[in-house]
């Protein structure tokens, strides 16, 4: 169980630095992360069925902005344990909520602490000091996603799901609250200093047009999604649709004829 435990952890490590480290391969996705927990457990099959599951659920959890919850880490440990006990796959679920939320507050106040190592950077480059300055930024930030990614998943497999549990409850609800806000708020930070370099006057309408849309309509974000792609469609076409007929002021269209065109030159 140890050493299955040690393989899950790392799987999970890999998953956490894929858009950080390694560009975006996907491999961040449950889906993915649970197919490879199967690969290496011995059940592929499972780790694809508790894989598509979850990837549903994730699709569930997704939100308009930077906010949302990754349930990526709560469902390798999920399907870590479903494949180690023989349980239903619907355990994983049972498995995955209280490990998105353990998860949750321990990257909430990792976030502290990269912010802090952002301000140590900071401080070396000023003092031409780069050598330190690469070791915080090339080494000590991915070992702090990886302590924490491996640490909590290790944890739940090793120990078992009860434990989560345990810890998830131990801790009060005014904590809680407060982390729940406080990471609403980092997200809010982040989607605005993403705005920042794309909003300008002439998009900044349907950037509003499309939050109240989410915020008022009900609509998934599916639905959602294909709305914009009608509307991106239709303005294009208004604008840009027929470039070989161009109105006149009275609104007729005036054929250009090269060959006249020289002639009057």
């Amino acid at each position: 169980m140890l050493f299955k435990a040690i393989i899950v952890g790392l799987i999970a490590v890999f998953a956490r630095i894929d858009s950080r480290m390694l560009g975006r391969l996907n491999f961040e996705r449950p889906l993915i992360t649970c197919t490879l927990v199967g690969l290496f457990l011995g059940d592929v099959k499972v780790g694809l069925l508790v894989g598509a599951q979850m990837e549903m659920v994730s699709l569930g959890f997704m939100s308009i902005g930077a906010s949302g919850f990754d349930m990526n880490m709560g469902s390798i440990a999920g399907c870590a344990l479903v494949i180690l006990t023989g349980a239903k796959i619907e355990t994983a679920l049972a498995i995955a909520t209280p490990m998105t939320l353990l998860i949750t507050l321990i990257e909430t106040a990792a976030s502290v602490v990269r912010i802090s190592m952002t301000h140590m950077i900071d401080n070396y480059v000023d003092k031409s000091e780069y050598k330190k300055a690469k070791l915080v930024d090339i080494f000590w930030g991915p070992m702090l996603y990886a302590v924490c990614t491996f640490v909590p998943v290790f944890m739940a497999v090793y120990l078992g799901a009860d434990v989560i549990n345990a810890i998830v409850n131990a801790v009060p609800q005014f904590v809680l609250d407060g982390i729940t806000l406080g990471a609403n708020l980092v997200a809010f930070f982040g989607f605005a200093m993403l705005l920042s370099v794309m909003i300008n006057k002439k998009n900044a309408i349907f950037f509003f047009f499309g939050f109240a849309i989410a915020a008022y309509s009900g609509l998934s974000l599916t639905a959602i999604a294909i709305i914009s792609i009608i509307m991106a469609v239709l303005f294009y076409q208004i604008k840009y649709g027929d470039g070989s007929l161009q109105l006149s002021s009275n609104g007729q269209a005036d054929d250009y004829d090269e060959l006249e065109d020289d002639l009057d030159d």
